[in-house]
């Protein structure tokens, strides 16, 4: 019981010193407070075994903590603000998305032999899909309602390998090799707003009680919904939950995106940095959950994972070589697809345009929003096939 105690305070407190450590510390900025935060974790999973911990508890917390952090990062989106990208901007992510599902499909073909059962190779592409136009908290959505078990926690592990060579690439030398094959940025004379809304406003401990307060309330209206649908496998109650996990995500996706028109939701500070936040403790969960036998496989999925990244990353550079996207869009909506909006100001640091910042997080924001839905679609797609 003890344990059990000591890992949910874990769970609770850990990102809290992460960030912290992400914050003070060259290299622990360098690997992200999302990485630590998984790192720590799975660290820490040998030790509350020792102390007989309820380590099925990591697992039932995670799936909780992944449904409110999604409504809390759409809350914040100011989807009508898609209008304002400037024409290139919103090509090049319409690229990007094409680029990654033509990667993802791929992916499948090509590793679905390696996989002892086809149907896990297809909801790794579907994971893929929302990661690389969302990011993490989409991976882990898709893979819960796709039921994909320990993959989601492969596929976390795998990403944070492969993403960490692309960063390396996009701070690096990729940007001066881009500018050689793409047309330079054009600049059109709107700077970042230093006074724009902040993506990680603190906000107050009250707003911040009632945002994820209002997101609970998205999660169990969800439920709700999900325990009024008839059972195909003749079970009731909560017991089947589980056949409409698929549902519970899109439509705790749905109201998150609604309430986002919601001026007073929309502007109330602190919902983006406190969902983050939550991605941050299901990370902790996530790597509480580790198990060495899982590492067996990891492999594989981290070779289907670097050409689903890099086969997006390319197509994505041809179709912006054909339709003359400069390099610093293409490169931002890249970074906005498969990092999502947290790494949008590093990236355009490096190349050295405030411009692109705006337009790039309210990209990233998007992504997230459309994430779930091209994932799972696609995903029970190709299960169907296999």
């Amino acid at each position: 019981m003890t344990g059990t105690i000591l890992l949910i305070i874990a769970i609770v407190c850990l990102p809290a010193l992460m960030k912290l450590l992400a914050k003070t510390n060259k290299i622990c900025c360098t690997l992200g407070a999302v990485f630590l935060s998984y790192a720590s974790g799975l660290l820490l999973s040998f030790v509350f075994k020792w102390l007989g911990a309820d380590m099925s508890m990591a697992e039932t917390i995670s799936s909780v903590l992944v449904l409110i952090a999604m409504p809390l990062i759409l809350f914040s989106s100011d989807l009508k603000s898609v209008r304002l990208l400037a024409k290139p901007m919103l090509g090049s992510f319409v690229m990007d998305i094409t680029a990654v599902i033509i990667a993802a499909a791929a992916g499948f073909l090509l590793f679905k032999g390696l996989f002892p059962d086809s149907a896990q190779a297809a909801k790794i592409s579907a994971m893929l899909i929302g990661t690389y136009t969302g990011g993490t908290p989409n991976m882990i959505s898709i893979g819960k309602a796709l039921n994909a078990g320990d993959d989601i926690l492969l596929t976390q592990t795998a990403d944070m390998m492969a993403g960490g060579i692309y960063f390396f690439l996009l701070l690096s030398f990729l940007p001066r090799l881009l500018g050689r094959i793409l047309p330079a940025y054009k600049p059109v004379g709107t700077l970042y707003d230093g006074n724009a809304k902040d993506f990680e406003n603190r906000g107050r401990i009250r707003d911040y009680a009632a945002l994820v307060g209002l997101a609970i309330v998205c999660v169990l209206i969800a439920v709700a919904i999900s325990l009024v649908l008839p059972s195909k496998q003749g079970k009731s109650g909560l017991d089947k939950m589980g056949e409409y996990t698929a549902v519970i995500m899109l439509v705790v996706t749905t109201l998150g995106i609604a309430l986002s028109f919601v001026k007073r939701v929309r502007n109330t500070h602190g919902s983006y940095s406190a969902g983050q936040y939550f991605i941050l403790m299901f990370s902790v969960a996530m790597g509480l959950c580790f198990d060495l036998k899982a590492l067996s496989g990891a492999m594989v999925v981290f070779a289907m994972l670097l050409v689903v990244q890099f086969g997006a990353v390319i197509i994505h550079i041809i179709l912006a070589k054909l339709f003359g996207i400069d390099r610093d869009t293409m490169l931002i909506t890249s970074t906005a697809g498969v990092f999502g909006p947290a790494f949008i100001i590093p990236v355009a640091n490096k190349l050295k345009n405030d411009e692109i910042i705006v337009s790039g997080l309210i990209c990233g924001i998007l992504g997230y929003a459309i994430g779930n839905y091209l994932g799972i679609g696609l995903g029970e797609l190709l299960i169907s096939l296999t």
